[in-house]
């Protein structure tokens, strides 16, 4: 990591360690030590422990008492449940959005597919992750709905790892990340809420049955994706 600059607030550091977690610098699994965090960050250990702790609050980081702290490291439970619940919030989000995308909107989540295209072109892969849940957390701001929101924020970051995770598994990520955003923007910018929430589902099930792929014990596909799944198995 490289340090930060003096006066550093605790905000830095948290978005410096979660950069470092989303791009797999830190593996999921790593052990994070206060005193080496500290030295390569150049700060005190008090930002990183208060650093350490939000991050846990979001998700990404596990706190043990005598073993310290940890990236957190998803279970197939876990990447089952991040998948059903990110698709129930999700089709609120998609439904919604799309009767209130505005030209702004648009240009934005325009903007955020360039920036993927050319991620993937330069073979820059670290920061698509990171786009992938730009695009999607900005669906969730133009949905407008405060509450659906802060629940989207409550799991974002372990959405983020649930996508390293799944580009890590499956070199397809790198290729169709940005055509399957395009079609979900053009999908959006339709206006028709049911085929919104038809797109959103078929794109979060697809991800989640190439990740089943890299389970050495088979998982049972949740009902919500069976029929989905199903007809991605037929095409995979």
């Amino acid at each position: 990591m490289k340090p930060l600059a003096h006066a550093v607030l605790p905000e830095e550091v948290v978005s410096r360690i979660r950069e470092e977690i989303l791009t797999g610098r830190l593996p999921q699994g790593q052990k994070l030590s206060e005193t080496e965090l500290a030295q390569a960050l150049s700060v005190s250990r008090a930002p990183i422990r208060e650093g350490l702790l939000r991050l846990a609050g979001e998700g990404l980081v596990t706190l043990t008492p005598h073993r310290g702290a940890a990236v957190v490291r998803l279970s197939p439970q876990d990447t089952r449940e991040l998948a059903t619940l990110r698709a129930a919030l999700e089709e609120v989000a998609w439904s919604a959005a799309c009767t209130k995308l505005d030209d702004a909107g648009h240009r934005e989540l325009t903007a955020i597919v360039e920036e993927m295209r050319e991620n993937v072109a330069a073979k820059e892969h670290e920061r698509l992750v990171r786009l992938d849940i730009d695009f999607h957390d900005k669906v969730f701001e133009i949905a407008s709905h405060g509450r659906l929101y802060a629940a989207w924020t409550t799991i974002k970051w372990q959405a983020a790892l649930y996508l390293l995770t799944r580009r890590a598994v499956s070199e397809d990520y790198h290729e169709i990340v940005v055509n399957e955003h395009e079609e979900l923007l053009i999908v959006l910018t339709a206006g028709e809420p049911g085929r919104a929430v038809s797109a959103i589902n078929r794109h979060i099930a697809g991800g989640y049955l190439r990740l089943l792929a890299s389970y050495e014990a088979p998982e049972e596909i949740p009902e919500k994706f069976t029929t989905i799944t199903q007809s991605s198995r037929r095409r995979v």
